[in-house]
């Protein structure tokens, strides 16, 4: 899940609301769901997507900073570009991985993964949840960031529209066939309580080969911006983005539907990934306009969580989770109102003091380190973060 910094310039304030819908869903996904309506059962069920719209804004958005150097015939700065995300995401993240290794109050499950494969940005293979599970996500983000810029310097100067539609058709049709092989070896023949199911979202739905479609079609939606820059325009204004929103949110549709009818079954796996991925891709293009992102600004409370987003990613479990344990002796369940007010007050506040304690200090060091570096080799700003 790749950090948005709602101050670096060029701002497009339409994500914001992205990334809010984003968070908003994946901390209602990990929420506990007992029986309840089904309109709410299902919503909560189709959180995972929230992940998927996160690999979408991490495509278009580091997708647009390595490819825009490119567009004016400069090498992107591998060095640059590392010190950006390291000093975005690492402190945060070690200052977690901290609690949930040394502090055993604070995880909502035992931790069993060992603590070098947080470090090495490995934990997402082989993986079942236990403590900071959710971090899997982060894998494959520094996953991507290791491999896009370093396909971008390959293709540098023979990057092409057709060569590049078709790198993006081969990695999602590819992850297509990849997952339904899998499925279809160690899944087609299980009965619906079959311990074999375990092993699914090892499988299938943690590894970075099974994600790609959402940060493939991110750095898609960047290419199109920054090399086609008139065309970009186009299609985020006027009737154009209002029939994108149409076409994203009957994507989105269609993934419910599959998600409450197929799930974990054959066309679950062939298509909810790639449909999820081309529905927000559609979305974001539609937010990213200039009259969609007025109306997004002015919306109240919607910068500060974006901002938030990715503390509140790290700490929402485990808060929720002390905040449900605190509660439950005074015989408040997880849906009573207290304990629904109380964890998301305790979230706000522990993403609160992350961000102003560790991420903000880091993002201050990073802008030194940054002009330290420009001052010894001019180098152009990328104009989104």
């Amino acid at each position: 899940m790749t950090p948005l910094n709602a101050t670096e310039p060029r701002h497009l304030a339409g994500l914001d609301l992205l990334r809010c819908l984003a968070i908003l869903v994946v901390v209602v996904y990990h929420y506990p769901r007992p029986q309840g309506p089904e309109a709410y059962q299902a919503f909560a069920n189709f959180g995972w997507t929230g992940v998927e719209l996160f690999f979408v804004l991490s495509g278009f958005l580091i997708g647009s900073q390595l490819l825009e150097p490119v567009s004016r015939g400069e090498t992107p700065s591998l060095r640059r570009f590392y010190l950006r995300r390291a000093l975005r995401i690492l402190p945060s993240f070690l200052v977690v991985l901290g609690l949930y290794l040394f502090v055993p109050a604070w995880t909502e499950r035992p931790l069993v993964t060992p603590a070098w494969r947080f470090l090495t940005f490995t934990q997402n293979f082989g993986l079942r949840i236990n403590g900071f599970s959710h971090a899997w996500s982060l894998c494959v983000e520094e996953h991507f960031y290791l491999v896009l810029p370093l396909t971008v310097l390959a293709l540098r100067g023979r990057l092409r529209a057709p060569s590049l539609i078709a790198i993006a058709a081969a990695v999602m049709g590819g992850g297509m066939l990849l997952r339904g092989g899998l499925w279809l070896r160690y899944f087609s023949e299980l009965g619906p309580a079959d311990p074999g199911w375990r092993d699914f979202d090892m499988l299938l739905y943690y590894p970075t080969y099974a994600r790609l479609d959402g940060l493939t079609c991110g750095v898609l939606l960047a290419a199109l911006r920054v090399f086609r820059p008139q065309a970009w325009e186009r299609w985020t204004r006027g009737a154009r983005a209002r029939g994108l929103t149409v076409v994203g949110l009957a994507c989105l549709g269609g993934v419910l539907f599959i998600n409450e009818e197929h799930f974990r079954y054959l066309p679950y796996v062939l298509l909810s990934f790639p449909l999820a991925a081309l529905g927000f891709a559609a979305l974001l293009m539609a937010l990213a306009g200039p009259a969609a992102s007025r109306v997004c600004a002015r919306i109240p409370g919607v910068k500060t969580f974006a901002v938030l987003s990715f503390t509140i990613y790290l700490t929402h479990k485990a808060v929720q989770h002390g905040v449900r344990d605190a509660l439950a002796p005074h015989g408040m369940d997880a849906f009573h109102v207290v304990t629904l007010l109380g964890g998301a007050v305790a979230v706000l506040l522990a993403s609160l003091a992350l961000h102003h304690g560790v991420e903000r200090p880091a993002l201050k060091w990073r802008e030194r380190l940054e002009r330290g570096l420009t001052s010894r080799k001019p180098q152009a700003q990328p104009s989104v973060p």
